[in-house]
């Protein structure tokens, strides 16, 4: 995998590694289920770990083109090799689980930053909080061989659903499927935890 940024990414401005509107979200060349030509380099050696394992930076003034825009089974399959057994397995082993369930890499590990698992429908629950900022947060447990994993979910999609239809309709996608295909990431540190980059969910896919 990889996480295609910006010309001009810089690793101490976070908002500068984001793509805007113009680029990413639905109806644009960064949309779920393009699959996408560009022409990119490694990040600078500066950019650090785990996250520069598959940092990108999109080269300034080239091209990016759709090849083609996959459907559902192709998506499945084009995903399929990126499966781990676990989510240890998928951040090389390196992931630490607290007892809360939360779960973390350490800053500057040179391990993966994504990764995904699939599970059975029965294996997550979802729950929200609020944050500091009177922000709502939509949160997922996922049990994986005895353990429960408690992520947050910034992914755009699982959001807005939760957001329309509360935690109701997640649990209703999930009950519906016969599989769950979880994008794992991880978040970069910030200033309350400034040496963990905490597990999250980017995706769901329902099978």
């Amino acid at each position: 995998m990889i996480r295609p940024e910006p010309p001009g990414a810089n690793a101490a401005v976070e908002a500068s590694r984001f793509w805007d509107g113009d680029f990413a979200g639905d109806g644009q060349v960064f949309a779920f289920g393009n699959k996408v030509l560009i022409a990119a380099t490694k990040p600078p050696d500066h950019f650090p770990f785990p996250h520069a394992t598959e940092d990108r930076i999109v080269v300034a003034g080239s091209n990016i083109a759709v090849l083609e825009r996959l459907n559902t089974t192709q998506i499945v399959q084009s995903i399929a090799e990126s499966v781990s057994a676990s989510p240890l397995k998928a951040f090389g082993g390196h992931l630490v689980r607290a007892q809360s369930g939360k779960a973390q890499v350490p800053a500057g590990t040179n391990t993966a930053s994504l990764g995904a698992i699939e599970i059975e429908p029965d294996e997550i629950s979802f729950y929200s909080d609020v944050a500091a900022n009177g922000r709502r947060r939509l949160r997922a447990v996922v049990e994986y061989e005895g353990l429960d994993y408690d992520f947050s979910v910034p992914a755009d999609a699982a959001y807005r659903r939760f957001i329309d239809g509360e935690i109701a309709a997640l649990k209703a996608d999930a009950h519906a499927s016969e599989l769950i295909h979880v994008r794992l990431g991880l978040c970069r540190p910030f200033a309350a935890m400034p040496h963990s980059c905490y597990a999250q969910v980017n995706g769901l896919l329902f099978l």
